[in-house]
């Protein structure tokens, strides 16, 4: 009895600490920031979600009210051009040639380009070493006069401190 009653602790003390490890968080939604899973948020986490505001937002200037900048505060992020964190990306995304790329011209989309995208859905699920990101960006280009709306998944497998990309969906 007393070993069943070891394994049974056990088994529910592994469960428990895999379900760290696997879940589903809305980080945007109708302008609503979770400050709460930002305020923790772990590394892989912050450099994916790092990553994605950096490639499909505007640059950020010391007056944007954008819901990007307002993430990146969160973050703790106040300079996504900083030399030393481009470089955390850079090894985050060591394997990701199109990051790679777009990581050495900082900022990517400028905060007075004719580009304007605004980020409407962000979320964030997790499954062990997969990692996977949803995200919608509504964009306009006021010069062409032509609007987007892109909804896409980007999910990866997380290898020590280095992501590879496993799956695109509309990437």
């Amino acid at each position: 009895m007393r070993i069943i009653f070891i394994l049974l602790i056990s088994f529910t003390f592994l469960s428990c600490h895999n379900n760290t490890r696997n879940y589903s968080v809305v980080i945007l939604e109708n302008e609503t920031i979770d400050s709460e899973f930002l305020q923790n948020i772990n590394p892989p986490e912050k450099a994916l979600l790092g990553w994605y505001l950096f490639a499909n937002g505007n640059e950020c200037d010391g007056t944007s009210t954008k819901i990007k900048c307002q993430l990146l505060k969160e973050l703790n992020i106040d300079d996504e051009c900083n030399s030393d964190y481009l470089n955390e990306l850079l090894q985050w995304f060591s394997n990701d040639m199109l990051a790679k790329y777009k990581l050495k011209s900082c900022p990517n989309i400028k905060a007075d380009s004719p580009i304007q995208n605004k980020f409407k859905y962000i979320s964030l699920e997790r499954k062990g070493n997969i990692l996977s990101i949803n995200y919608h960006v509504m964009g306009l280009n006021t010069v062409g006069e032509k609007s987007w709306n892109m909804k896409k998944r980007g999910t990866y497998l997380l290898n020590d401190n280095t992501f590879i990309k496993v799956e695109a969906n509309g990437e």
